[in-house]
């Protein structure tokens, strides 16, 4: 993945949300793995507290996070589709850490037990409308497709639907790093 040009960010282990000695940890452990510098994160189930994660986060050493959405609905968590710096609330300062908001995550749509619990067409009507809001305000329309997806058809299609339809409006695509730094 990575010597397609892909980024690879790190996905820390639930207890990390608050421990910046264990993301410390498990980033280093990455960057052994890929022999380079891993700058992004997303909290593992988006397992995060705003008082201690955003802090943790920076302590680590990590210049972008794609966290604050939600697993049980899709749309704009903090109100805005664009990316921000993250803050210290403890400290009351800006952290240099970048949110990438998380507008859209497959299973809270399409999860059967939990969540929006749509269908498949359904779910695409709720990416078209969102992208369309994103578009208005010239924003960022974050999506999460865990890998597990192609084994789960209604998801694959949906993922692949959501792709060839912003394709076609001409969209952006880039990772959590180049969204991030175009906004710099």
């Amino acid at each position: 993945i990575d010597r397609r040009g892909w980024e690879i960010g790190l996905h820390p282990s639930w207890y990390s949300f608050d421990n910046a000695e264990e993301m410390k940890r498990q980033k280093v452990a990455l960057e052994a793995a890929l022999g380079k510098d891993v700058v992004s994160v997303r909290q593992h189930y988006l397992h995060y507290d705003i008082r201690i994660t955003p802090r943790v986060q920076a302590e680590a050493g990590f210049k972008y996070d794609s966290t604050l959405g939600f697993n049980d609905n899709v749309g704009f968590r903090f109100g805005t589709c664009h990316p921000w710096r993250l803050y210290d609330l403890q400290a009351e300062k800006e952290l240099s850490i970048i949110e990438v908001p998380l507008i859209v995550q497959d299973g809270a749509m399409l999860n059967p037990a939990k969540g929006m619990r749509l269908d498949e067409d359904t779910a695409f009507r709720y990416v078209m409308q969102l992208a369309e809001a994103v578009e208005r305000v010239g924003g960022v329309l974050t999506l999460l497709w865990h890998p597990n997806a192609i084994i789960n058809p209604s998801l694959w299609n949906l993922y692949g639907r959501s792709l060839e339809y912003l394709k076609e409006k001409n969209a952006w695509f880039g990772s959590v790093r180049d969204v991030a730094e175009s906004q710099q």
